[in-house]
């Protein structure tokens, strides 16, 4: 598995607090059998806002380590990016890391409200070539309550990440009803990990794969978490 959501790099947001935490979620990563990753600190007002060029240099250091330490986990660079204006401006600035160097963008919305803007940021960034990822629409509270939300903005050329661990419970029985739905509506391009640590929020992949086989199949889990997280690293088409 290619893992398109991760919060693995020490000391720079409510992931992991020192380097061996980081080696220890990496040695999990790869028993749950993700063997790449992309590694997406917030980017938000509550963490010190680190340029692209930064993440760019921790993810060469954690590398390095890895590979020092005989880990084969392969990282990438990129943020996870709060919703708001102005995202693209941030991305020419190089303040703003999309996936990899692509023009994919690791979008997450607000949780507990629904942004009135966020059509027109969505499609701001669309008309300027980049292609927003909405990270966990499961969690979002207007999307449990109407899936046409994100409908809409999958109609707009946004694309939709899934948390693994939300299919198996661990973010709530609403959260996993709502994964399970949007799922199987084929609303759903990436299922990602989303770990930030082994105790708060442990990646959970392994028991979130079984739950989107039993619901779609291996064939579509594969294109998931192997076929169209590849295409998003090399930037070609999803």
């Amino acid at each position: 598995m290619i893992d398109t959501h991760l919060h693995i790099l020490p000391g720079v947001d409510d992931g992991p607090e020192t380097i061996q935490e980081s080696l220890t979620l990496a040695r999990t990563l790869l028993q749950e059998g993700i063997h790449s990753a992309i590694a997406t600190p917030h980017y938000n007002d509550e963490f010190p806002q680190r340029s692209a060029a930064e993440i760019r240099e921790r993810v060469y250091h954690l590398q390095h380590e890895l590979d020092r330490q005989g880990i084969p986990l392969r990282l990438f660079a990129g943020h996870e990016a709060l919703i708001k204006a102005g995202l693209f401006e941030d991305i020419q600035a190089g303040r703003l890391a999309t996936l990899n160097g692509s023009s994919y963008l690791l979008l997450e919305l607000w949780t507990s409200t629904w942004l009135p803007e966020t059509e027109r940021v969505i499609f701001y960034l669309r008309a300027h070539g980049v292609i927003p990822i909405v990270a966990h629409p499961e969690r979002c509270r207007a999307i449990q309550q109407d899936p046409r939300r994100l409908v809409a903005l999958l109609q707009q050329g946004a694309l939709a990440q899934l948390t693994a661990s939300s299919l198996a419970g661990m973010q709530g029985n609403t959260t996993r009803r709502c994964a399970e739905t949007l799922l199987k509506q084929g609303l759903i391009h990436c299922i990602a990990s989303d770990a930030h640590g082994l105790h708060r929020r442990p990646p959970g992949v392994i028991r979130g794969l079984e739950r989107a086989t039993e619901l779609v199949g291996q064939a579509r889990v594969y294109q998931m978490t192997e076929a169209q997280p590849a295409a998003i690293l090399s930037n070609h088409a999803v």
